[in-house]
Order: C-alpha cells, then sequence, then structure tokens
C-alpha cells in the first residue's frame, strides 16, 4: 500500500477502505477458491465470511490509529453509507447482517480472556468457526488469522501517514 502525507477526506478514504473490504483482486479470488476446493469449504461461505473478517480489521485499525473519536466515527460512518447504498440495491438487511456477523471477532478483540494467546490466531479460530459451523479447522485458522493481521497491519498503517480531513458538518 502506497503512503501519502497529502490531505485526504474522509469520504474518499472511506471508500477505498470499503473497496478494500468487499473486492477479492483476481489473483485472491483464484487462491481462494482453490482453497476452499483443497479444505472442502463452501466457497460462497469463505469468500463471505472474508468480508466480514475484514471490515473488523478495518474497524480496528481505524480505531487505534485515530482513537475513539468524531475521526474515526466520520470514517466508520463512511465506510458504512457506502455499504448501505450498495445493500439498498440488491435488497439485503445489511445494517443487521453487518452487525451480527462481526460481532464474534468483536467479542474476541475486546475480550482479554478470549486472547490469551494471540489477537492473530484468536480471530483466526472466530473465521475458522465461522466458515464451518463451528468446526475449527487449523488451515482456515491460519488463513483468516493471517489475513486479519494483513489487512489491520496496512490499514493502521495508512491512516497513520496520511492527514484526513474531517467531515464538515456546517451546511
Amino acid at each position: 500500500m502506497v503512503l501519502s502525507t497529502e490531505r485526504m477526506s474522509v469520504i474518499r478514504v472511506a471508500g477505498a477502505l470499503s473497496d478494500a473490504i468487499c473486492v477479492l483482486s483476481e489473483a485472491e479470488e483464484r487462491a481462494l477458491r482453490e482453497l476452499s476446493r483443497t479444505l472442502g469449504v463452501d466457497w460462497a461461505r469463505l469468500q463471505s465470511e472474508l468480508v466480514f473478517l475484514r471490515a473488523s480489521a478495518v474497524d480496528l485499525a481505524a480505531v487505534t490509529a485515530l482513537g475513539d473519536g468524531p475521526l474515526c466515527d466520520d470514517l466508520r460512518h463512511g465506510i458504512r453509507d457506502r455499504w448501505q447504498r450498495l445493500a439498498g440495491r440488491s435488497g439485503v438487511d445489511f445494517e443487521g447482517e453487518i452487525d451480527e456477523r462481526t460481532a464474534p471477532y468483536g467479542q474476541v478483540v475486546s475480550d482479554p480472556q478470549k486472547t490469551s494467546g494471540s489477537l492473530r490466531d484468536a480471530v483466526g479460530f472466530v473465521f475458522s468457526q465461522c466458515c464451518t459451523d463451528g468446526d475449527p479447522n487449523a488451515d482456515l485458522v491460519h488463513l483468516g488469522g493471517a489475513m486479519f493481521a494483513a489487512l489491520y497491519d496496512e490499514v493502521y498503517q495508512l491512516l497513520e501517514a496520511i492527514d484526513l480531513a474531517p467531515t464538515d458538518t456546517r451546511a
């Protein structure tokens, strides 16, 4: 990820982060399709769960990089607005589903008892359970933990490096 020191709007960054959460590159899609076949995991379920894992990584990176305040709230709101517009076109109850599906990741992040090992492993374990109806799979634990950690790190570095312009609420 290229880091920039230019001033960027919250809306622009929220759009880029939404894409990072929802859009797989062709190489990612090919690799994950093959992995789903190898592990015997439903491709659609793996892809769907990956969106929730990525959303959780971006949310944690935003809170840790920006602090829990107006700038972070603006960014989170911008991401949700973009998702709601996309979901509205398809008739999906986005708000309820995203909150329900990201909750297990948020619980692991906020509960020190659940992360007595590494956060990466704890998140990977949740990912594995969500992909397999509760049957942990070591390969999925590793995949989920690695993908969460990599995206978290990239987003955190980006948010630390840019000059994020708050949304102007004086209209």
